[in-house]
């Protein structure tokens, strides 16, 4: 099973327990008993809360767990088993696909959320991922996989409560509107890059 993704058995935590407090800058939102797991050690973006279950349920393979996938994203590893991403001369071992806020240079200057992968891992995605057999897609080898930024939540707090601007908004490192957002996933621009193969 893939180390990124998230199990039916792993409970988010609740809108409820999002508090307003004062931080480093002014006011940002937080957690009611925030632990320092809680926020991004790059960046002290807030995280989604998920718990850490692997192995219960049934996998998600749709979806991410937040935790793991900036593990695996931050620390370069594969998205499948957790071990060091494949690295060569040219590069690290990315796959990618078009995406609506693509650049025109795509896949140069593109940004995912989809942590490398390692050699015998990539093989096996292209063979078995359900979304790669409908999707056209790319292999690279990116020298440059810059971190970006954050894909998450923004909310803002009104008089009736929590209200969410929109699902999956991109913000780059330092945008004021991190102080609003709680990350599910951590962004990588995609630079220096080299497509070494493709499909679908």
């Amino acid at each position: 099973m893939p180390y990124v993704a998230l199990w039916s058995g792993e409970r988010a935590g609740l809108e409820s327990e999002l508090v307003v407090e004062v931080g480093r800058g002014g006011l940002r939102l937080g957690y009611e008993n925030e632990r320092p797991e809680d926020r991004a050690s790059s960046s002290d973006v807030l995280c989604a809360r998920v718990e850490q279950s692997p192995g219960v349920g049934r996998p998600l393979y749709d979806s991410m767990h937040p935790a793991r996938q900036y593990v695996a994203m931050y620390s370069m590893k594969c998205q499948v088993c957790g071990q060091p991403a494949s690295r060569n001369k040219d590069g690290w071992l990315f796959l990618d696909w078009r995406k609506p806020y693509d650049p025109p240079t795509w896949p140069e200057g593109a940004l995912t959320g989809m942590p490398p992968l390692c050699d015998i891992h990539a093989r096996s995605s292209i063979a078995e991922c359900p979304h790669l057999r409908h999707t056209e897609f790319v292999v690279l080898r990116v020298r440059t996989p810059r971190l970006w930024g954050f894909s998450g939540t923004p909310y803002m707090l009104t008089a009736n409560g929590w209200t969410v601007k929109e699902n999956d908004a991109l913000l780059p490192i330092g945008d004021p509107g991190l102080r609003g957002v709680v990350a599910s996933r951590l962004i990588r621009e995609l630079r220096n890059v080299s497509v070494v193969g493709g499909g679908s």
